[in-house]
């Protein structure tokens, strides 16, 4: 298993190997997205970065909340935190529905690395690890390995979520590049900033 400081080299190696699947979605500047025609939102609504990066450490530590359309209920495990000035690490374990069928769970573990200061975030997929009771726990086999990183760019009044995403496998059949593309073509939000804006701003946000 790879030392936690290796985070964003691993991720950047992965997205260069020809073998691998990678998925770069285009920045999404939240605040046009809510203005659209897609949402009926309350007027005043609008979304800072410092917002954005507070629901993305949030969504890292708690997926059960901002992530609970994928999630299988009660199988999130996070432990091994630790801090270091502006940074976190920890390991994180879910069950997830996999992005070709959300109704098939999938055992997903993640070594992630919060880096507060650059308000970025990498979750680098393990194929195993030791749990906080010394049990080993294994990833399951439903979908490759894959790496993720989730960062907040822009500016305060105007800020772009990015999000981009390598999976260890050259998806022969193409049904995870299918799959994907049914999120980039989606008009909204993803959920989790759907999620943070209602629940946690408490503001109206209505897709039409």
């Amino acid at each position: 298993m790879a030392a936690f400081q290796d985070h964003e080299e691993i991720l950047e190696a992965a997205f260069k190997d020809p073998n691998n699947t990678p998925i770069i979605f285009e920045p999404s500047n939240v605040n046009q997205v809510i203005k659209s025609r897609h949402y009926d939102a309350d007027p005043d609504l609008h979304y800072s970065k410092t917002q954005l990066w507070d629901m993305e450490v949030k969504k890292a530590h708690n997926p059960a909340k901002y992530l609970r359309h994928l999630l299988r209920p009660g199988s999130l495990q996070v432990f091994n935190l630790q801090t270091n000035g502006p940074t976190e690490t920890f390991v994180r374990v879910t069950d997830q529905g996999t992005w070709v069928d959300p109704t098939t769970y999938n055992t997903v573990i993640e070594q992630v690395f919060l880096d507060n200061e650059n308000e970025r975030v990498f979750f680098i997929g393990v194929p195993e690890v030791e749990g906080p009771d010394g049990h080993k726990i294994v990833a399951g086999t439903n979908q490759p390995l894959f790496h993720v990183e989730h960062s907040v760019t822009g500016t305060e009044e105007e800020p772009l979520n990015v999000w981009r995403v390598v999976h260890l496998d050259n998806d022969e059949d193409g049904k995870l590049r299918e799959a994907f593309k049914r999120l980039t073509d989606s008009p909204y939000l993803r959920e989790f900033n759907e999620v943070y804006i209602r629940e946690d701003l408490g503001k109206k946000l209505e897709r039409r």
